[in-house]
């Protein structure tokens, strides 16, 4: 590096100026300059100032230099100057540059970065302010710029709505439909969610597609798309009261049981009491999904709604309601009973989605916050915990083992 060491690079420019930064920067583009030079000597099979010995080692002539371009990096941005070489033999490889393509203006550790920041919540049009003071003035930090490195937010998603799940036994799933605000529309859009366990208590991300609502039909697409990748029919569907998504079930996953989500069953109910009666009825649904057992569950629900009966009789009626789907999760281990009764599996990984979706108001469309929501899920999946006692869940029989020992018995 020594003949391109020039001790003027090394001064600071202005009082104002961090003295530590600007020597990175400057150190930083004596490096990548001389790595330039370096480059064009290999390339040549000669230092600058030699000549080649026989027209046989002929490879070229440098050039002298292109444009000067700006390069931001994560020191901030510095200006490099990238050789050409000129008289290339026809039989041989033009230069360019391995370690600046052309026109590139940002390293490639910065091009995975913005994303992610934009994944953590810096909106696009926050990249400017934010981040001039570090980048400098130079760098490329537009709201079209951030937009462009985040199109491959969408190959990703497309990979994985198309992975295979044959390899993927899945024991429980949990499905909800989370409303967001996205399009031009007063509306809110409807991203239909289903999570899975797996046999060792992994959870996994299966299936996030955006729904009319959530009819049967939108459900119905998003159950058969996921039975066409291989998923297997589970155990154990837990939803809230959607009727579309339990009519779907019902013609796709025929031998799944099926448990409603005692959190929805208790605000609906709840809902339906004055605010006096609201922290006692409370506290006897929590004694009802705490049960033993699916009768002493069962007697606690009849006590209850008949307790309701004559002053409150449409909390009593929404009690008793789908009443065995309440309690279906009694056929699954106690262990697992507190994963089964409600969807916060879904719960709990959204709520970083809502923070992040709500500081941005309105996303543009449905199909890009899919694309956004993709990104916040895989990062918070990564956190997830896994099953209680997960070794049992390997003696749960799935409804294909279940359907083979019925062939092979008949």
């Amino acid at each position: 590096m020594g003949e391109y060491y020039n001790e003027q690079l090394f001064t600071v420019s202005s009082i104002d100026e961090d003295p530590i930064e600007a020597l990175v920067r400057r150190g930083a583009r004596v490096m990548l300059q001389a790595a330039l030079e370096q480059e064009v000597n290999e390339y040549l099979e000669r230092p600058r100032h030699q000549r080649t010995s026989s027209e046989e080692d002929f490879r070229g002539y440098r050039n002298g230099y292109a444009q000067e371009r700006k390069l931001s990096v994560g020191s901030g941005t510095i200006k490099v100057k990238v050789p050409r070489v000129s008289d290339v033999p026809t039989d041989q490889e033009p230069f360019e540059s391995e370690i600046v393509k052309p026109y590139q203006r940002r390293s490639k550790t910065l091009d995975a970065v913005f994303p992610k920041l934009f994944i953590e919540g810096l909106a696009t049009r926050d990249f400017e302010p934010a981040l001039r003071c570090l980048m400098g003035e130079a760098a490329a930090l537009s709201p079209s710029t951030i937009s462009r490195l985040n199109a491959g937010f969408k190959a990703e998603d497309e990979d994985w709505t198309k992975s295979s799940l044959a390899s993927l036994p899945i024991v429980y799933v949990w499905v909800d439909g989370i409303y967001i605000k996205a399009g031009i529309a007063d509306e809110r859009a409807c991203l239909l969610i289903v999570m899975g366990a797996d046999v060792t208590g992994q959870k996994h991300l299966l299936a996030m597609e955006e729904g009319f609502r959530e009819s049967k039909e939108s459900w119905g697409g998003v159950l058969r798309r996921l039975k066409a990748r291989g998923m297997n029919e589970p155990a154990l569907a837990t939803g809230d009261g959607s009727l579309g998504f339990w009519a779907a079930a019902g013609e796709v996953w025929r031998q799944t049981k099926q448990q409603r989500c005692w959190v929805h069953k208790m605000r609906n109910v709840l809902d339906k009491l004055p605010q006096r009666e609201r922290a006692e009825a409370a506290k006897s649904l929590r004694a009802v999904y705490l049960s033993r057992t699916r009768e002493e569950a069962r007697s606690k629900v009849l006590a209850l709604a008949k307790s309701w009966k004559s002053l409150y009789d449409r909390a009593a009626e929404c009690l008793l309601d789908d009443l065995d789907r309440m309690l279906a999760y009694f056929d699954f281990p106690v262990e697992h009973h507190k994963h089964l009764r409600t969807t916060n599996p879904i719960e709990s990984i959204f709520a970083s989605v809502r923070l992040r979706t709500r500081a941005m108001k309105r996303l543009r469309s449905p199909r890009s916050a899919v694309y956004l929501i993709f990104q916040i899920v895989k990062r918070a999946a990564k956190s997830l915990q896994r099953l209680s006692h997960a070794e049992k869940l390997r003696h749960i029989a799935l409804p294909s083992q279940m359907s083979r020992q019925t062939a092979l018995a008949a």
